[in-house]
């Protein structure tokens, strides 16, 4: 995996996309101006993501872009992924002894996994300030937020329970 000036771009493109409240979808006209790229490349990123199952695009007047799922459910690997060329053939891997050349390898390996477990773990709607929504509580919560309906009565619930306890 690799970070280039187009992973940027698509990252940010995202977070507009995430972050654009608006009905209509964004066009790639105003995607283009925020991030000072060409058209030629705003085309390809975004190509690249709807392909990926990231964006869908609207044509024609109104025509733009949005998310094609949550904010939530997209992670950066997912991103960076769509918009890099398969992995490059770097000539300091073939560099070297044997050995050498098997180290750099397992090296490069580790490293471009670790990268892509971070980018993993680094949701679109977290970069975009948004909270996922929580859709099931936690063991605990169901009590609490029952509880938390009835303020006034959970106080003397309380009291019951812990008389009837002792």
């Amino acid at each position: 995996m690799t970070l280039s000036e187009q992973s940027w771009n698509a990252i940010m493109s995202m977070v507009l996309l995430a972050n654009h409240d608006q009905p209509q979808a964004l066009r790639l006209k105003d995607l283009q101006a925020h991030l000072g790229v060409s058209r030629p490349q705003m085309e390809l990123i975004m190509a690249r993501l709807r392909e990926a199952g990231l964006v869908e695009g609207i044509r024609g007047t109104g025509g733009g872009y949005y998310l094609k799922r949550a904010a939530y459910r997209i992670n950066l690997a997912d991103i960076v992924n769509a918009v890099e060329e398969p992995e490059q053939h770097f000539a300091w891997l073939s560099q070297g002894t044997e050995s050498e050349r098997a180290l750099a390898q397992q090296v490069w390996q580790e490293l471009n996994g670790k990268l892509n477990t971070l980018l993993a773990g680094m949701s679109l709607a977290v970069l975009a300030h948004q909270e996922k929504p929580r859709l099931k509580p936690r063991m605990g919560q169901t009590a609490n937020m029952i509880a938390n309906m009835f303020p006034a009565h959970h106080a003397s619930l309380v009291l019951e329970r812990d008389h009837m306890l002792a």
